[in-house]
């Protein structure tokens, strides 16, 4: 009995870090995608953690990217792109110089 709840345990990280890559990998594929519709040069992406947040008047939970971009190679700004699963829950865009 010990033996299969631990390859259950196991079984369950491995699942939930596949299920996080996944995840990261749509985030990056969505900051370059809005990156480029907004004509910026996105530099990096990564996670930023997870919350709980009021989305639609429902509590989700979100798992928050920090997007660096530069809209005149010059500068360095930061936005934060906001996913419920592998939905887009927001992006938002800081004032920057064009």
């Amino acid at each position: 009995m010990g033996s299969v709840l631990l390859l259950l345990f196991i079984s369950t990280i491995c699942y939930l870090f596949w299920l996080q890559r996944k995840q990261d990998e749509r985030a990056l594929q969505l900051a370059r995608q809005l990156c480029q519709q907004q004509q910026l040069q996105m530099l990096d992406c990564g996670r930023n953690g997870h919350s709980f947040r009021k989305i639609n008047n429902r509590r989700r939970f979100i798992t928050l990217y920090q997007v660096d971009f530069s809209a005149d190679g010059e500068s360095r700004y930061q936005a934060e792109l906001l996913l419920n699963g592998m939905r887009l829950a927001a992006f938002n865009l800081p004032a920057h110089r064009i």
